[in-house]
């Protein structure tokens, strides 16, 4: 296959899934469901970038969490659904470099695991739940450096205590999203990297 042609598979493929992550952003209950009202929402939407990663490599995730970043900001201003994403995801390296880094960790976990022993799918799995958990564990830290302050007399407690709170409160979320991304990344990935050139 020509140069000419690879790049118009990967700009056709990373239009196809930035199309996704808006509809994911902005359609209530697909990229983000709320299970429990005034907590953060479960998501959906670090799959796309995940599976980017995957088809697209490094780059082409790392692209698309920074597109992702982009519209979690525009998100938060627009149309925030609870009030702690309002307060987190309005400060633009919270709601950009931990997407961001989805892509990149799953995009180098895959690459460098696709050469190993490990079957493919099981690359496809491990990017995945390492992409879905750099995610929550950097929202988390960059939470607590920028706003323990803020946040504890929210939720009155002691900012050195408020690591744990914030944990908590996302453990489910970071285990379900985790979990759910070891299994659909092989899911879909596999078949889509069929049509890979």
């Amino acid at each position: 296959m020509t140069h000419k042609n690879s790049s118009a598979y990967r700009i056709s493929i990373l239009a196809i899934l930035t199309a996704l992550l808006l509809v994911q952003s902005f359609v209530p209950m697909v990229g983000y469901i709320n299970i429990i009202p005034g907590l953060p929402a479960v998501t959906t939407v670090h799959l796309t970038v995940i599976l980017g990663a995957v088809i697209l490599g490094t780059r082409g995730g790392s692209t698309l969490g920074l597109i992702w970043g982009i519209l979690s900001l525009i998100q938060a201003y627009t149309a925030p659904g609870d009030p702690l994403s309002l307060l987190i995801f309005q400060n633009p390296i919270i709601a950009i470099l931990p997407r961001v880094l989805v892509g990149t960790v799953a995009g180098i976990t895959f690459e460098h695991l696709q050469h190993s022993r490990i079957t493919k799918p099981g690359a496809m799995a491990l990017a995945g739940v390492l992409g879905a958990l750099v995610n929550t564990t950097l929202v988390i830290l960059l939470t607590w450096v920028f706003y323990s302050h803020q946040a504890s007399g929210m939720y009155h407690t002691d900012p050195s205590r408020l690591i744990i709170v914030m944990l908590a409160a996302v453990a489910v979320n970071a285990i379900m999203e985790a979990i759910l991304a070891g299994i659909v990344t092989p899911l879909i990935g596999t078949p889509l990297m069929r049509f890979k050139r």
